[in-house]
């Protein structure tokens, strides 16, 4: 596929196409079970494709952009499937219901009616208390509950602001990287932008409940990006001197400022007990790392420490009957054990032994057993009845507060099989955050193992065009920005697939560019307008050496030339 934006705005246009078929085919499952969908919603989804192909023509025709328009068609497409996912979840009346089970009643009657209606006779019918010469079902059944979505209430949404204030995000950060003198800001100043985020970021952790701020954002996803600069501007002093080894080791004064920059994101995320953002910037920093430093021994020797590291703390979560099945492994995890959160304990048993319930005597698991029993009197008299009773008592807590949303995707996604139950006609919406750290299992459910592996395919060409445009680089920052948010990307949707498909253990992170979470998704765009942004400038480079050599001769930008910033100093 050439490389113009052409091509590009036509595929863009194929995918709203599809798009609208597939609300039509949420909009007419929607009628089979009794509830009518908004149009004013599906209208507003629709419409986000307006500034979508303004982006592609304001990078064309303004911005002359010369880079791959594959990472901005990936990015459409993963976005495209999100958006039909959250109108179908949205326009159920059961998901965010505060009456859950009224909804479901009402689904499962209309749906009993229309299937007595169309299969049983006339004699079957009048055994029933029946009508016997009741007509028999039209295409549209009866509607029993209606959208209450207006035009102002679209308008007003969060569906509607948080995506446009993704793409004016994608554009100001393709405005600023695209520019020489602001990226060289950057990178003189990345300690300082690293500074004045943890203020902030701090402060929204004292604020925070149960990891989520405002109701349920996470403005530590914005964190990202900073953390990035910082570790990449630090890398980028210092990586020549790391390539000078001594024994097969750098200079501890060209690694202490690494380790510095490399722990500080790793103290708050510590603080908010959220183990899928350690993950997430363990595999980043540590690609920008291989990147940057090519000496097999030093390669070696951090891989081999970054594997044990994550050896000794899986060893440490496991369970202790998983643990008990090999000699001495018990006794060597005892002092990791002592020392991992309790979250962390439960998402390892969680993933390994989900449906086996800990004892009520288990250290992690006790609080909030007690938890549940203390809001319940009716629950703790019938645990202290007897063991028995006990033991079916803690099944029901585990299961109600703990394995049931694991357990729902689990069941969703085997549910699809290959080609999916259809759209809308699947129960994601008993899947509990089916819009955002579960829509995988929402999509492979009713998209089947194909839509997932769509989702996947599409992930896999975003990395390519994302390590192509670290490859093809002029300069090391812009070489390890590329790469660090090309890593994020790809990290972040490992940890959420694997702990959906229960391959990793579940951390609760969102899906990049799939998941419209609010700052989770301003913040991809974001990463994305850099890529874009990076993307030309090399092929801006390759189509012109004269140009390349001048910007060289007046912008120092070689890595000898760079002096270690003053803040770091």
């Amino acid at each position: 596929m050439k490389n113009r934006a052409s091509t590009h705005l036509l595929i863009l246009l194929l995918i709203a196409g599809l798009e609208i078929v597939g609300y039509v085919a949420v909009y007419h499952s929607a009628l089979l079970r009794g509830y009518e969908p908004s149009v004013v919603g599906a209208a507003r989804d629709v419409l986000l494709y307006v500034p979508l192909i303004f982006l592609l023509f304001w990078l064309s025709r303004v911005m002359r952009h010369r880079g791959s328009w594959t990472l901005y068609t990936t990015a459409v497409l993963l976005f495209s499937v999100g958006l039909l996912v959250q109108y179908r979840l949205y326009s159920d009346p059961e998901y965010g219901s505060g009456n859950k089970a009224q909804a479901r009643a009402e689904k499962t009657q209309v749906q009993r009616l229309r299937y007595i209606n169309q299969f049983y006779g006339p004699d079957k019918k009048q055994l029933m208390g029946l009508d016997p010469t009741a007509a028999q079902p039209t295409a549209t059944p009866e509607v029993v509950r209606r959208s209450e979505v207006t035009v102002g209430r679209a308008l007003f949404s969060s569906f509607t602001w948080v995506p446009l204030f993704a793409f004016a995000a994608l554009a100001i950060a393709y405005w600023f990287c695209v520019q020489d003198k602001y990226l060289d800001w950057l990178q003189r100043h990345s300690f300082m932008i690293v500074l004045c985020t943890l203020g902030p970021l701090f402060g929204a952790i004292l604020w925070s409940s149960a990891g989520k701020f405002v109701g349920n954002m996470t403005p530590w996803e914005a964190s990202k990006i900073p953390f990035l600069l910082g570790f990449a501007g630090i890398l980028t002093v210092h990586y020549r001197e790391l390539a000078r080894t001594y024994w097969g080791m750098p200079r501890a004064r060209n690694v202490l400022p690494l380790l510095v920059m490399g722990l500080i994101p790793f103290i708050p995320f510590f603080a908010l007990k959220d183990f899928g953002q350690m993950l997430v910037f363990s595999g980043a920093y540590a690609t920008l790392y291989l990147v940057a430093v090519r000496r097999w021994p030093q390669l070696l020797v951090f891989v081999g420490s970054l594997v044990l590291v994550v050896a000794i703390l899986v060893v440490g979560a496991l369970p202790p009957q998983v643990q008990e099945r090999v000699p001495t492994l018990s006794t060597l995890a005892t002092p990791v054990r002592a020392v991992l959160p309790d979250r962390i304990k439960q998402r390892f048993h969680l993933w390994l032994d989900g449906f086996d319930p800990p004892s009520p005597d288990t250290p992690w698991w006790r609080k909030d057993y007690e938890d549940a029993l203390s809001r319940n009197p009716r629950m703790q008299e019938l645990a202290e009845q007897s063991p028995a009773m006990q033991k079916t008592v803690n099944i029901d807590i585990w299961f109600d507060r703990i394995a049931f949303q694991p357990s729902q995707a689990t069941f969703g996604i085997a549910a699809g099989r290959v080609t999916g139950r259809g759209v809308g006609l699947g129960f994601a919406e008993v899947i509990p955050v089916a819009d955002s750290d579960y829509i995988y299992a929402a999509i492979a459910e009713e998209f089947g193992l194909l839509g997932g592996a769509l989702i996947i395919i599409a992930l896999l060409v975003f990395v390519n065009a994302g390590v192509r445009t670290s490859i093809e680089a002029r300069d090391m920052f812009t070489k390890l920005c590329s790469a660090g948010l090309t890593a994020f990307i790809v990290f972040q949707a490992i940890v959420n697939i694997g702990g959906t498909t229960r391959a990793l253990p579940m951390t609760g992170i969102t899906l990049p560019f799939v998941s419209h979470g609010g700052f989770s998704l301003i913040t991809s765009f974001a990463m994305l307008g850099m890529l874009l942004a990076f993307s030309h400038r090399n092929a801006s480079d390759a189509e012109s050496p004269l140009g390349r050599a001048a910007a060289a001769s007046a912008l120092p930008r070689e890595e000898e030339d760079y002096k270690v910033p003053e803040a770091v100093q």
